[in-house]
């Protein structure tokens, strides 16, 4: 077959779960000798105008939007929300890329960095069969979680002032862009030292320079300068709901995600779950609890979104009930600065930033995962990580974490999602560690049922195909 992939950016240019499995997408479907391409924003270069560059990267054909005039900025959303309907230079590019590559499907990663006209081109003008994979809710939410700036899950019709409210931060142009494309290519050549003084320098520099777009700390004056705003974030994902519409299959990654689009009135969905090539290199382990109960987070302290403040408020309960010397907490990925006082306990290990392709000697130290997110998690690779290892799982009862934490199966469920009973569950099992056996033995004997092969997942994408062209 003759693939066309939409996406933004590319590793190591950018990192994370959602680029992850595109490209391990990509790669197998060109080892199984498909024809497959990428159009997709890329990198950002100063004083140079929006091209499209093509390369190769293995036996992909890049088509690389440089210098996109629609700047992606993740959870800070946009301040141009018209942007993100429709962009000449990007629309024109997009045609010339689907008259030189003649795909016979066109797969939607992400419409980061491009607008969502892209879809009505290809379904209207050029008539090529239309699948999208829903890694989050970016075009319902400019910051990509339905996830209000207060904290609170943001699912309704209505926008009225709130994206105007979470994205008043958002930067005014690409500045940042170039600042994470100068950091790619000294990476690439090995300056890491310089690369991490840039970093720091830049962090310092950013707090009062243009680099950081201002905050509106007058309300009535940002009320008064975003009324038009509000008028353009309504009609964004109010056509971005039609445009959903019109694409011929959307595949949800997990089961409340799929009963979030369905809310909007978008039911050409079905759920599949998802998965990376990395979780093969994890193998499982037996347990054995003879010591101290070992906790684990990967990537969860990094945002609140992710269960920042859940986790430490947990640990502070637990310290104050005197269980201090019964368990460890072992966290690896970011730290955002509301949090970092958690460092402050004997009994908390921080490690930094990792490589997935070392977690399986890392996990060889966890007896417990934490996935404590309070957004609609899509997924979430990082409680299927656990399970790869045969560790169970606490798990927020949020977006796609029950499709896998199941009680009493795989792990336990935080119904609640908050920190009260997170702390409930861990002394729990403080108390009880020989569930923590029992699990894992239920887990590894399930293992093929819950860790899907990158291979598995190809023929279903294949059959998801062929029903479409067909």
């Amino acid at each position: 077959m003759n693939i066309l992939h939409l996406g933004w950016g590319f590793k190591p240019w950018r990192g994370g779960g959602l680029i992850e499995y595109a490209e391990d997408l990509m790669n197998i479907q060109a080892e199984k000798g498909w024809s497959v391409s990428y159009f997709f924003s890329g990198r950002y270069y100063p004083y140079a105008s929006t091209t499209l560059k093509k390369w190769r990267n293995g036996e992909i054909n890049m088509f690389e939007i440089i210098n996109s005039p629609i700047f992606h900025a993740g959870d800070l959303g946009t301040l141009y929300p018209k942007l993100d309907l429709k962009e000449e230079i990007i629309e024109n590019y997009f045609r010339d890329v689907l008259t030189q590559t003649k795909p016979n499907i066109i797969h939607i990663q992400e419409l980061a960095g491009m607008p969502s006209s892209l879809i009505e081109i290809a379904k209207d003008e050029y008539k090529i069969p239309l699948v999208m994979t829903l890694h989050d809710y970016f075009l319902l939410c400019p910051t990509l979680k339905l996830f209000k700036s207060n904290n609170q899950i943001c699912i309704g019709h209505d926008i009225k002032e709130k994206c105007s409210i979470c994205c008043r931060n958002a930067p005014k142009d690409g500045k940042f862009l170039i600042i994470t494309t100068l950091l790619y290519y000294l990476k690439k050549i090995h300056l890491f030292t310089l690369v991490l003084k840039i970093k720091n320098c830049l962090s310092k520099f950013s707090k009062n320079s243009q680099f950081k777009t201002k905050k509106f700390m007058d309300w009535e004056q940002f009320r008064s300068e975003n009324e038009v705003l509000k008028i353009d974030y309504q009609r964004r994902r109010d056509t971005n709901i039609v445009r959903l519409k019109k694409i011929d299959l959307l595949i949800s990654v997990s089961h409340r995600m799929e009963e979030i689009y369905r809310s909007y009135g978008i039911n050409n969905l079905i759920t599949l779950h998802s998965t990376v090539k990395h979780l093969e290199l994890i193998k499982p382990k037996i347990i054995d609890i003879n010591r101290l109960i070992k906790f684990a987070a990967l990537s969860s302290c990094g945002i609140i979104s992710k269960g920042s403040q859940v986790l430490l408020e947990a640990i502070e309960i637990l310290n104050l009930k005197g269980y201090s010397k019964q368990f460890e907490l072992h966290l690896w990925g970011g730290l955002e600065n509301g949090v970092k006082r958690i460092l402050n306990y004997e009994f908390v290990y921080y490690y930094g930033p990792y490589d997935v392709r070392d977690l399986d000697k890392i996990l060889d130290r966890v007896d417990v995962g934490i996935m404590p997110s309070i957004w609609e998690e899509a997924y979430g690779f990082t409680g299927i990580e656990f399970l790869a290892k045969g560790i169970p799982v606490i798990g927020n009862k949020k977006g796609g974490i029950v499709d896998y934490v199941v009680d009493g199966s795989t792990g336990w469920v935080n119904k609640t999602a908050t920190a009260e009973e997170l702390a409930s569950k861990m002394e729990y099992i403080i108390r009880n560690p020989g569930e923590i056996r029992d699990l894992n033995r239920k887990i590894i004997k399930d293992n093929k049922g819950l860790i899907k092969s990158m291979d598995t997942h190809f023929n279903e994408i294949k059959d998801i195909y062929l029903n479409l062209v067909n």
